[in-house]
């Protein structure tokens, strides 16, 4: 580097290196736009489906945060959906209880648990002012007939307290299948509680979308309300002299898609976030120890980025998925 640039931290504590950092993109903006125009409407629920690493988690953390904004003093809550090969309803209400910060999660029996729990969120959401609050379900697919009518319980106790308990089901696209079984068979009463709504979060679809994502990196700040943007922590110098990330949107949109060509994938190109950000923290890590004033990123280091994050393997599982959804609905 030309010029000794002294970081406020060690670059080993950025967010970026420890993949703790959120930047937004038009999925995650839609299911933003969605969660807040249900809660306008109090409709009950929704789901938000995709395939695997497109960042429906990532998503709901960042829709999370935002909303804690908008709503400073609303109840926002989520838990984690478990794969267990039997359903055991004292473990469904200790998740739930740990969602809401029940110290008494794992004690007690199954009806003194379900009392906790409606009186609970009742606590919290008297408390806030509001007569709803949103519940986040994630990975919803591993959820069952009977989960459904247990958290159907809790939304209809909590209901005749005239509280409005909006869940959202976040998962793979199953979920769309599970709801055609449930119209199938007649259980209309978890649809118009937990599904009325659908959502499909995508991955990134063109060069418009990686610029949203990189601009992110121009603009976000650590720490926080320091005048350090993660572009700026990894690239000081070349920072200094115009280097932004956004301007390396079409750069790196035609590596992703030369790296999709080249694997011989039919389909049209989306890439999913986890990749997209490893690739991003892989190129500012390399490039970093290159700095300088006048560096830019080239090509060849994107191409490694992506080739290093996986990107094609994960394609090629999500082909094998694809063609097997396609097998099923033949």
């Amino acid at each position: 580097m030309a010029d000794t640039y002294h970081r406020p931290v060690a670059l080993d504590r950025h967010p970026v290196v420890e993949q703790k950092y959120i930047v937004p993109t038009p999925s995650i903006e839609d299911m933003y736009l969605r969660v807040k125009k249900l809660v306008r409407l109090r409709t009950p629920g929704g789901i938000v489906f995709a395939h695997p690493r497109f960042g429906k988690t990532y998503g709901v953390r960042y829709v999370m945060r935002v909303l804690r904004e908008d709503y400073p003093k609303a109840v926002i809550l989520s838990f984690g959906c478990q794969k267990k090969k039997s359903k055991s309803e004292d473990a469904f209400f200790s998740l739930l209880l740990e969602a809401v910060g029940h110290p008494g999660a794992l004690n007690g029996s199954i009806p003194k648990k379900r009392t906790r729990l409606n009186e609970r969120i009742m606590e919290l959401v008297n408390r806030s002012g509001y007569n709803w609050f949103i519940m986040f379900a994630d990975e919803a697919q591993r959820l069952d007939v009977i989960e459904y009518e247990w958290l159907r319980d809790v939304h209809d106790e909590l209901e005749r307290h005239g509280i409005r308990m909006i869940t959202l089901l976040v998962g793979q696209p199953q979920l769309l299948n599970q709801k055609s079984a449930f119209r199938l068979s007649r259980e209309t009463q978890i649809v118009s509680r937990f599904m009325i709504d659908e959502l499909q979060f995508h991955g990134l679809l063109s060069a418009d979308d990686l610029a949203t994502c990189l601009a992110g990196y121009d603009e976000a700040c650590f720490p926080v309300k320091s005048d350090w943007p993660y572009t700026r922590f990894f690239l000081p110098a070349a920072y200094s002299t115009g280097f932004r990330l956004v301007d390396q949107a079409a750069v790196l949109w035609d590596a992703f898609e030369d790296a999709h060509d080249d694997a011989g994938f039919a389909y049209s190109l989306e890439i999913p976030m986890q990749y997209f950000a490893r690739s991003v923290e892989i190129a500012l890590g390399e490039s970093s120890e290159q700095d300088d004033y006048g560096f830019r990123i080239t090509p060849t280091t994107w191409n490694l980025a992506i080739k290093e994050s996986n990107f094609v393997a994960a394609q090629e599982e999500l082909r094998m998925v694809m063609s097997d959804d396609l097998a099923a609905q033949a």
